[in-house]
C-alpha cells in the first residue's frame, strides 16, 4: 500500500520590501516544481499539496510568525504529516529552536521535513551536517544584526532619524550632504504641533497629565495612536496620562536628537527595554516645537511633583507641597482636625522640628489681600478690550459640526469593514468585540458633542450677552472671588512660615511665579 504524504509548502522572507516578497513565489514555484518530479519518480508514495504557508517580514531567528503558527495548528490537527521548504534558512536561522523541531517536535507529530537546497529529509534521519548548518544561519543573522546595529548607530549620530514615523507634532524633511541623506525632523506646522505647544503650556499653568489628556479628548483631538495603521484595530483611541507626561519627557520637542533611549534585549528576543541615560545617543540639535528653556523648565516641574509637589492624600488641600518651614525646610502637611497645615517633621516620633501650625483660612486671607494689591495696579480696561475681541471672532459651529459629521461617516465605514471582516473569519471574535467597543465608544463621544453644539447653535448668544458673561467671569477672578489650587499653582512658587520660638507669632513670605 502506497504511504500518503499531506505536504505544507513553507516559505519565508525576513522583510516585507518589494525585491524580497518578490522572492516567496519564486521559492513556492520551485518546490511545485520538485514535489510534482518527486510524485512521478516515487512509486511507493502519493504526495498532495495540502497548502502553502508563507510569511513575509519575519526574521529567521522569531518563530512567532503568523502563518508559521496557522501551519503548527494544522500539524496538531493531523492535517499534514510533511512539511517541504527551499533550505534551512528559509525554515529557521535560530539553530536552537530549528534543533528542537527537527529533533523533536516534528518527530512526536510524526512530520516528515524535507529541506530541498541542503538534501536534508528526516524520513532519512538528520543528517550530521545539519546542526552545523544551523549553527552558520545563526551566525548569519547574528552578524547581520551586528552590522545593521552599527549602520543605524551612525544614521543616529550623524542626526538622522531612524524612527519608521515622526514623533507628534513633526514631519520628515529629507536632507542631502555630500549624497548622504539626514532624515531631518521639523514641525509639522499643523493641528499637531499646536496641541504639542498647548500641551507644555497648559503642564506649566499647573495642570496635570489626566487633566491635559481630559480636556483633549473633550475637544475631539485625535491622540497619537490615530496616525497608526490600522487606527480602527487600536485599543488606544484616547489620550491618556501616559501619552501627555511621554511628550512632556521627549527631548527631542526641545530639538536635541536624542535617540536610542529603548532597546531590544537581543536579535532573538523582542522584548524592549529602556537604554540608561549615558547610552542615549545625541546627534546634534535642530529647531524644536517648543523652547530649550521651556523644555528644561518643564522637566524641573516633573521632578518637583514627582518629589510630592503634588498632595500625597485623598483629598486636594490648595496649599499642599507649596508651604515650607522655614526652620527645617520641611514641607508642611494638612492636618484635617486643625483645619491648618503643620511642619511634617514635628508630626513624626522624633519630632525634630516645632509644629510653626498655621490655618488654612488665614493663609487665604493673607494671600487673597495681597494679590488684591498687586491686582490693583491692572489696567482692567485692556482686559475687558482683549475679551470682548475674543468674543467677535466666534468659532463657526457650523464648520465644527460638518467636521463630526465626517468622522462618524468615517466610523461607520469602519463597521461596516469591521462587520465584513468578521463573516469571512479574517478576525476572531475576541478581536471582533474589542474594536467594536472601540468604535461605539467613539461614536457616542461625538453624538454627545454633536448634541452640545446642536444645542449650542440653537441656543447661542448674542456677542453682548457673550462678552457680559466672560466680563462677569474676569471681575470674579481678580476679585479672588475664585480662590483654588489651580490659582495657586499658577501664581505661587512657595510658601515659607517662620516661627517666633518667644511668642509664636507667625511670618508668612510669599514667593510668586511672577516679579
Amino acid at each position: 500500500m502506497r504511504k500518503i504524504w499531506n505536504v505544507a509548502i513553507y516559505a519565508r522572507v525576513s522583510t516585507d520590501k518589494k525585491e524580497q516578497q518578490e522572492s516567496i513565489p519564486a521559492q513556492v514555484s520551485s518546490l511545485k516544481k520538485w514535489l510534482l518530479e518527486k510524485s512521478k519518480n516515487d512509486k511507493e508514495a502519493v504526495y498532495n499539496l495540502i497548502d502553502v504557508y508563507e510569511d513575509a517580514g519575519f526574521s529567521g531567528s522569531n518563530f512567532e510568525r503568523d502563518s508559521f503558527i496557522k501551519m503548527k495548528e494544522d500539524i496538531e490537527h493531523k492535517k499534514i504529516n510533511m512539511v517541504l521548504t527551499r533550505d534551512l534558512s528559509r525554515f529557521s536561522r535560530n539553530y536552537i529552536t530549528a534543533g528542537y523541531y527537527l529533533e523533536d517536535y516534528f518527530k512526536v507529530n510524526g512530520i516528515r521535513f524535507i529541506s530541498v537546497l541542503d538534501n536534508v529529509d528526516t524520513l532519512e534521519e538528520v543528517n550530521d551536517i545539519v546542526p552545523f548548518k544551523n549553527i552558520l544561519n545563526e551566525m548569519y543573522i547574528k552578524d547581520c544584526s551586528r552590522r545593521s546595529r552599527d549602520g543605524l548607530k551612525q544614521r543616529m549620530l550623524r542626526g538622522s532619524s531612524i524612527a519608521s514615523k515622526p514623533p507628534y507634532g513633526y514631519k520628515f524633511q529629507k536632507q542631502y550632504n555630500e549624497n548622504i541623506k539626514t532624515i531631518a525632523l521639523v514641525p509639522a506646522g499643523d493641528e499637531t504641533t499646536e496641541v504639542v505647544k498647548e500641551i507644555y503650556n497648559l503642564y506649566l499653568q499647573g495642570w496635570g497629565a489626566g487633566r491635559i489628556a481630559s480636556y483633549l479628548n473633550s475637544k475631539g483631538i485625535k491622540p497619537p495612536s490615530a496616525r497608526l495603521e490600522n487606527f480602527a484595530f487600536s485599543k488606544f483611541g484616547l489620550w491618556n496620562s501616559n501619552t501627555i507626561l511621554s511628550i512632556l519627557k521627549n527631548p527631542k520637542y526641545a530639538g536635541y536628537m536624542v535617540q536610542g533611549r529603548y532597546k531590544k534585549i537581543s536579535y532573538k528576543v523582542k522584548k524592549v527595554v529602556k537604554t540608561p541615560k549615558e547610552e542615549w545617543i545625541i546627534g546634534g540639535e535642530f529647531p524644536g516645537i517648543i523652547s530649550k528653556e521651556i523644555f528644561e523648565k518643564t522637566q524641573r516641574e516633573i521632578q518637583k511633583r514627582a518629589n510630592g509637589y503634588r498632595y500625597k492624600y485623598d483629598s486636594v488641600h490648595i496649599f499642599s507641597g507649596i508651604l515650607k518651614c522655614n526652620e527645617c525646610g520641611g514641607s508642611m502637611s494638612y492636618r484635617k482636625k486643625y483645619k491648618g497645615y503643620k511642619c511634617t517633621n514635628s508630626q513624626q516620633g522624633a519630632k525634630r522640628c516645632t509644629a510653626h501650625s498655621i490655618k488654612e483660612d488665614y493663609l487665604k486671607e493673607t494671600i487673597i489681600s495681597d494679590l488684591k494689591n498687586y491686582v490693583s495696579k491692572i489696567n482692567k480696561g485692556e482686559i475687558y478690550k482683549k475679551a470682548k475681541s475674543k468674543v467677535t471672532k466666534k468659532k463657526n459651529k457650523n464648520s465644527e459640526l460638518d467636521t463630526i459629521q465626517r468622522e462618524l461617516q468615517k466610523l461607520d465605514k469602519q463597521f461596516e469593514k469591521l462587520y465584513l471582516d468578521k463573516l469571512e473569519d479574517v478576525i476572531n471574535e475576541r478581536n471582533f468585540k474589542m474594536v467594536l467597543e472601540n468604535i461605539q465608544s467613539k461614536q457616542a463621544r461625538l453624538l454627545r458633542k454633536k448634541e452640545e453644539l446642536c444645542k449650542a447653535i440653537h441656543n447661542e448668544k448674542s456677542v453682548d450677552d457673550e462678552y457680559k458673561y466672560y466680563k462677569d467671569k474676569i471681575d470674579r477672578i481678580i476679585n479672588f472671588q475664585e480662590f483654588d489650587r489651580f490659582i495657586v499653582e499658577s501664581l505661587i512658587d512657595k510658601i515659607v512660615v517662620t516661627e517666633d520660638k518667644n511668642t509664636r507669632d507667625k511670618r508668612v513670605q510669599v514667593y510668586y511665579k511672577f516679579n
